[in-house]
């Protein structure tokens, strides 16, 4: 336990002001998201291409393939743009 504490107070001191509040950060959870989304892809990759090819053909030549793949540089951008936007509802309530 001392060993956790030693670890874990250099840490801490970097820490936001409001860590504790991770969870209503919008950009925490589209990062959750992703996560979750991109490890569901690794784990169930038949799932994926099973999807993709429900999709009616003719609608497919409207979606390029590659588009599944820019889905994380999506969720990306969407993480980045969540940080910077001021999130009235994430502050902490006194």
């Amino acid at each position: 336990m001392n060993l956790l504490r030693k670890w874990w107070a250099p840490l801490r001191a970097r820490l936001i002001d409001d860590a504790r509040l991770w969870w209503r950060f919008w950009s925490m959870r589209l990062a959750a998201f992703g996560a979750v989304a991109t490890a569901l892809a690794q784990w169930f990759p038949d799932v994926l291409s099973a999807a993709w090819n429900a999709v009616p053909p003719d609608m497919r030549a409207y979606l390029p393939a590659p588009l599944l793949h820019s889905i994380p540089v999506a969720l990306f951008v969407a993480i980045m743009i969540a940080r910077i936007v001021a999130q009235k509802k994430a502050m902490p309530d006194d």
